[in-house]
């Protein structure tokens, strides 16, 4: 029980510090971002914060609800956002992109609170997507000095998807998960399992990233935002096969893994003149973590069907 309490320690003590570098770096310059519904927004999530840290640090798998309440209204959020009745400075994208993100945050939100594992990882991914591409943005704006209504809405979006995660890490929110019968090759001890689950997950911290390349993001390889969304549906797919056991998932994670390196070689070798490594090196962070659990995992199925293969 001592190691998995630690763990959960350090989870709430990480969240406590971001929180605390977010606000040092906030009241430096608190009165060009904050108005009345900045302040309420802001103080909303120090409580959250507060709450998940502390129902993390004691061990208390109840903490699933404040990670699926944390999501919904998010997801609230994003839908205020896209109606254009945002709060934030900056939308995280055009109105599609915003509506999308905010019915996957909301499905998430819904999902954990049925207590269903897929939901918890696509959770997992969201939460970790937001939080590393705010948070990058905002150790810029941190280094440079900047403290402007901007860098409050990459404070509210690192901090609060940091929060999500804290809520939902854990292996006794894991206990809590309901496992259809098709699910329960996730209690196993086999590398097979164990490299579908890493691949599971940073697909879908991947794939928000390759939709965000493909229409968002300015000096992009314009061959490459061709491939992207098609690589982005497959491996949707493979993530949501692979949520289910089915080993068709694992062998579409190897081929989109492979996707991946090739996605990610061509975003690096034919960046715009002028932009070089900048703009794909931000993308790689998500990509190829997500390459490499993907292959290994389609080493391990090929093992393993190695293994059960009959011999000569």
């Amino acid at each position: 029980m001592r190691q998995p309490i630690a763990r959960h320690r350090a989870v709430a003590a990480f969240l406590l510090v971001a929180a605390l570098a977010a606000a040092v770096y906030l009241v430096s310059g608190w009165s060009l971002w904050a108005t009345p519904v900045t302040l309420a927004v802001t103080g909303a999530l120090a409580a959250a914060v507060l709450i998940t840290a502390a129902t993390a640090w004691r061990g208390s798998a109840h903490r699933r609800v404040l990670g699926a309440v944390q999501l919904l209204v998010g997801s609230a959020a994003l839908v205020l956002d896209a109606l254009g009745l945002s709060f934030v400075s900056a939308s995280p994208g055009p109105g599609p992109y915003a509506i999308g993100l905010a019915a996957a945050t909301g499905i998430a939100g819904l999902g954990v609170l049925l207590r269903r594992r897929s939901a918890r990882w696509f959770a997992f991914g969201l939460g970790a997507a937001g939080a590393v591409s705010s948070g990058l943005n905002l150790a810029q704006w941190m280094m440079a000095g900047v403290v402007d209504p901007f860098g409050w809405t990459l404070a509210i979006w690192t901090i609060g998807s940091l929060s999500a995660l804290a809520a939902l890490f854990g292996r006794d929110v894991a206990e809590q998960d309901r496992l259809g019968a098709h699910e329960q090759v996730w209690n196993r001890r086999d590398p097979l399992v164990r490299w579908m689950r890493a691949a599971t997950i940073s697909t879908m911290i991947a794939i928000p990233m390759l939709v965000v390349y493909a229409f968002i993001q300015q000096g992009a390889v314009p061959g490459a935002t061709t491939a992207a969304p098609a690589l982005a549906a497959l491996l949707a797919v493979a993530a949501l096969l692979s949520t289910r056991g089915q080993l068709l998932g694992a062998a579409l994670l190897a081929i989109g893994g492979l996707g991946l390196v090739g996605l990610s070689a061509a975003a690096v070798a034919l960046s715009p003149t002028g932009l070089g490594f900048h703009v794909a090196g931000y993308y790689l962070l998500f990509w190829l973590p997500a390459a490499i659990c993907c292959l290994a995992c389609g080493v391990a199925l090929a093992r393993s069907a190695g293994r059960l293969a009959p011999r000569a």
